[in-house]
């Protein structure tokens, strides 16, 4: 996941995540929608691999509601912003819930 050249090519391959791509420029918001798509084609995650996957989904939950709100409160200007706002709140939210049923695969 650390090759940013994998990361785009595993985003290209989902249309509507390569215009969100070619958008937004954000390493983080490539790098999530890359485990998305990971989990999508090969949900199975190996048990050692869980705890850091879901810290990393929460981190990145964490981030995406911090700019969120930053796109409300303080950028909230113009059609561009609002639709970033709008990424990140359902990025924030959709990450969490990943990071929460990985927790629970990892538990049973």
């Amino acid at each position: 996941m650390n090759d940013p050249e994998a990361v785009i090519e595993l985003i290209s391959k989902v249309t509507e995540f390569n215009d969100i791509h070619s958008q937004i420029t954000d390493e983080d918001l490539d790098t999530a929608l890359a485990m998305i798509v990971k989990l999508i084609a090969k949900p199975d995650i190996p048990i050692g691999s869980a705890p850091r996957l879901v810290v990393s989904m929460q981190a990145l939950s964490a981030k995406f509601a911090i700019l969120a709100r930053y796109y409300t409160s303080f950028e909230n200007k113009g059609p561009e912003n609002s639709k970033k706002k709008n990424l990140y709140y359902t990025l924030a939210s959709e990450t969490d819930k990943l990071a929460s049923a990985v927790k629970y695969l990892a538990k049973t």
